[in-house]
């Protein structure tokens, strides 16, 4: 949950059109699945009613998604301690989740959330991006796994990729690629056992938004854009056919540990195959 792309007034069409909302309300209603939304938290109080609005009309867990979706430091103590405060805030309660920017995270951050107490994070994408967000995560797990920091363990809930070619089973990449092609090859390279998927609110009306997105980009936002809302229930049918239940992620979380059948990986074994780009992040 963060602002349309290239908005110069930081607006969120989804929550400030009533027929946006309810288009996606409906769905959610209609599948009977709830919704995890991570949320930047610079605008929550903005949107605090819409917000309480969206979780009157479909079951919703409110998470955080840094403070201000700052990609230089997706997970520095500065951004870590406004967002947990402003979520206390806000809906009275702690975080328990947290998803940083074009998921961007390292060891650093993994061991900063868990010390401040937030329960998961979602920011691991097991595949390899080639942009100036990029990074390389192939050496990490498809399915959840526990990070041990210095005394404070976090868990993380890896963003879903194909096996074997790690392409992510996210909205906007079956925008792009079509859910026909996810359901040809799901067979021959399944999914994980546990699926986490996640869309923008501007996934599912790109055409308003794209103005100012140039290049290939462009093309990739604008494909399929006007079928977003149906090819989102293709997903959920899709993982539904085969036979994936849906839950909250704090209560994936919370049965995940439970288990106590999760691996645990050391939190330097995050930063071992650096990124495609150098990136040092910030803890202040």
């Amino acid at each position: 949950m963060e602002p349309d792309l290239r908005s110069p007034d930081q607006r969120i069409r989804l929550l400030d059109e009533e027929d946006k909302l309810e288009t996606l309300s409906s769905l959610l209603r209609r599948e009977n699945v709830p919704l995890t939304s991570f949320v930047v938290m610079k605008h929550a109080r903005r949107y605090a009613d819409r917000l309480n609005a969206l979780a009157q009309m479909a079951e919703v867990e409110f998470a955080v998604h840094s403070y201000s979706h700052d990609q230089a430091q997706p997970a520095s103590a500065d951004e870590i301690e406004r967002s947990w405060d402003e979520f206390c805030d806000v809906w009275n309660c702690e975080p328990r989740g947290y998803r940083s920017p074009n998921c961007l995270i390292d060891s650093g951050g993994l061991r900063r959330l868990a010390e401040r107490g937030y329960r998961y994070d979602s920011s691991i994408t097991p595949s390899i991006r080639f942009d100036r967000y990029g990074y390389n995560n192939m050496h990490l797990p498809r399915t959840p796994f526990i990070v041990e920091g210095r005394g404070h363990d976090i868990l993380e809930l890896p963003v879903a990729c194909l096996r074997g070619v790690p392409v992510p089973f996210i909205l906007s990449y079956v925008k792009l690629f079509g859910l026909r092609a996810y359901q040809a090859a799901v067979p021959l390279l399944p999914l994980p056992n546990i699926v986490m998927c996640y869309f923008h609110p501007y996934d599912l009306y790109a055409s308003e938004i794209a103005g100012g997105v140039k290049g290939w980009k462009r093309y990739a936002h604008l494909r399929n854009s006007g079928d977003a809302i149906n090819l989102l229930q293709g997903m959920i049918r899709m993982l539904k056919k085969q036979g994936y239940q849906f839950a909250l992620m704090r209560d994936l979380a919370q049965s995940t540990v439970a288990s106590g059948n999760v691996p645990r990986i050391a939190a330097d074994a995050i930063d071992r195959k650096a990124g495609i780009t150098s990136r040092s992040f910030s803890a202040a």
